[in-house]
């Protein structure tokens, strides 16, 4: 059953076999991505994977499907407080279905399943500061950046940290205590933001079609 439908995608609750299905996702070439390519893992691996993302109350996950069926990413919110009615957003794509608008499309459509249906009162999370390319998504969707704040790296064994690395590369970090840390920017939407980007996507439509 899906949740939301989106033109580009449907959303619809996480199943086991869809874990199955990611293990054949394509890798990212970029080295500060490589965090973002979906392990291998057997089958115990992929049982305990999926466990760990959908028993928890506090956590939901979701896998998002083309128009023609297949698995090309998955998001979940995590860290759900229930009595203040708000969560942190994950989201992640099969890096071939990426740059082409099913992010941004996947994102609108669950907003709206979030906000009126779970009735949802805000949503935040986090991106890195390098990855420009999620920053515009989350903006296009509506989300304002509320800070900019230091966090430990998702990997800290990255290859990265373990070879030759680009200076480029290297700079989007600093190590305290032994720890790598890099930038993020925290964004956030409020149900009353949402209401408002969907009246104004609305009326621009309205003004486009006279």
């Amino acid at each position: 059953m899906y949740i939301a439908m989106g033109q580009k995608t449907k959303i619809r609750g996480l199943l086991r076999e869809d874990v199955d299905k990611m293990q054949l996702w394509s890798k990212h070439t970029e080295p500060l991505f490589f965090h973002y390519n979906f392990p291998r893992m057997n089958k115990a691996e992929r049982d305990n994977w999926y466990k760990i993302k959908t028993v928890k109350w506090k956590k939901k996950s979701y896998a998002i499907e083309n128009i023609e069926g297949q698995v090309i990413g998955y998001l979940l919110i995590r860290d759900i407080q229930w009595f203040r009615r708000e969560s942190e957003l994950g989201i992640v794509l099969n890096p071939q279905y990426m740059n082409q608008g099913y992010g941004t499309d996947a994102i609108q459509a669950f907003l709206h399943f979030y906000f009126t249906e779970m009735k949802m009162q805000a949503i935040y999370l986090r991106t890195a500061k390098y990855n420009i390319r999620a920053q515009r998504c989350y903006e296009k969707c509506g989300f304002k950046t509320v800070e900019e704040k230091d966090f430990a790296f998702e990997d800290q064994y990255a290859e990265i940290f373990y070879k030759e690395t680009a200076p480029e590369i290297r700079k989007q970090f600093a190590f305290v205590d032994g720890v790598a840390m890099t930038r993020y920017a925290v964004m956030r939407m409020t149900k009353k933001d949402y209401s408002h980007a969907v009246n104004s996507l609305s009326t621009k439509i309205m003004l486009e079609c006279e």
